[in-house]
């Protein structure tokens, strides 16, 4: 069931805060316990391979990869069948560690960070391309606008688009409200009410997709309280 609410955006907290604060480096932890309790690995992993069914991935790019602790779990699930991937991790920060990157490295794949800003890096000369661009709780940051400007530029630059956000409707909402269960602290907590509040529902990426017609798109709802979009260039 879908919130009459209108979708709305504003500043979480964890953006605002250094990234050697305490109160971030929390979150950070809240973070993965909240993809767990979300199943995000699974649902993102069953979005990945409908995406990639008839090739293997090569080059993959992360938006807003954070410490880079998920991609770590879709490497460690997938390397077997997808060997020799290099990972291109994208955030305003460089929160990847070395033990990710190791653990990347022990299963055959390789990476770098880049840190930057998402709009910083659409309006570069950069003429790179990717098999797959992938972003978990990452798109709902952004207005309209701003959506519009990011998958455009996505598009441009990829075969293949999954994003992994939240679902606004009222067990997601109700799920945000209840978070502390999770032990998460005030930041996270204050963040998961806001993510649902700016999460997505029906086709509202869809709809925001440039080319349409040259894009097999696929925009659902996926778990307790997850929004999956994505979106598969035709003949790729």
């Amino acid at each position: 069931m879908g919130l009459s609410l209108p979708r709305r955006v504003e500043p979480e907290l964890l953006d605002a805060l250094a990234a050697g604060d305490p109160r971030a480096q929390r979150s950070r932890i809240d973070l993965r316990r909240v993809h767990r309790a979300m199943a995000t690995l699974s649902i993102v992993l069953r979005a990945l391979d409908r995406a990639s069914a008839g090739f293997v991935p090569r080059e993959l790019l992360e938006l807003g990869a954070g410490d880079g602790s998920l991609m770590l779990r879709i490497a460690q699930q997938r390397a077997s069948r997808w060997p020799n991937v290099q990972v291109t991790f994208l955030d305003r920060l460089n929160l990847v560690t070395l033990d990710t990157l190791d653990g990347l490295r022990k299963v055959g794949w390789t990476a770098r960070v880049v840190a930057m800003d998402v709009f910083d890096w659409l309006a570069s000369p950069d003429d790179a391309r990717w098999d797959v661009v992938f972003a978990s709780l990452f798109a709902h940051h952004f207005s309209a606008a701003e959506l519009t400007r990011l998958l455009a530029g996505v598009a441009a630059r990829t075969r293949v688009f999954v994003c992994c956000e939240p679902r606004r409707s009222t067990l997601p909402l109700v799920g945000s409200h209840l978070i502390g269960l999770l032990g998460a602290g005030y930041v996270t907590r204050r963040d998961a009410v806001s993510s649902v509040h700016a999460g997505f529902q029906a086709q509202e990426l869809s709809a925001m997709w440039p080319d349409r017609e040259d894009w097999l798109l696929d925009e659902y709802r996926a778990g307790l309280f997850s929004h999956c979009f994505v979106a598969v260039r035709n003949g790729r």
